[in-house]
């Protein structure tokens, strides 16, 4: 059995509920929690142990120069998928923080886009029984056309909450 924490039990007492229902629920919730993601009107398609999945809509709030979403709007949404598939996993007593990302820019995007954050069991196994320690999460970034017109490596790590206060 998959050791839970708050925000696991979040998602598991909405697993009951239409998708559609769901994911503004997760939605609004997880943008009280990380304001900014709130303001981009993320949408969560899926969230679980092992994946994360968001949306980010081509919209005017969100978009660059050309039209197309924002290299830091695809940025936010690689770092908003990978940071709650470790969130999901971490225990209650740890926080976690990015340490690191790198994003290469393939091409230009087309319409909306899609990050959809994954983790290996191992991954899963260390988060859950370590009060300490650093991942890289596995982040695939496409666009309405299906292609990748971003890459990105994402470095999670995850400390105790007393560590942060010494």
């Amino acid at each position: 059995m998959t050791p839970t924490n708050r925000l696991s039990k979040l998602v598991k007492a909405t697993s009951k509920l239409p998708k559609g229902i769901r994911s503004t629920l997760w939605s609004k919730a997880f943008g009280r929690v990380v304001p900014m993601v709130g303001s981009a009107n993320i949408r969560y398609l899926e969230v679980s142990h092992s994946k994360v999945v968001v949306k980010i809509e081509n919209h005017r709030a969100m978009q660059n120069h050309i039209g197309q979403v924002h290299a830091c709007a695809m940025a936010l949404i690689a770092e908003t998928a990978t940071g709650f598939v470790t969130g999901m996993n971490v225990p209650d007593s740890c926080i976690v923080l990015i340490k690191s990302f790198k994003i290469d820019f393939k091409r230009p995007s087309k319409g909306a886009m899609i990050a959809t954050a994954t983790l290996t069991d191992e991954q899963q196994k260390l988060m859950q029984s370590t009060e300490k320690g650093e991942t890289l999460v596995s982040v695939r970034v496409t666009d309405e056309s299906g292609e990748e017109p971003i890459q990105c490596e994402m470095l999670w790590a995850w400390v105790s909450k007393s560590q942060l206060n010494n």
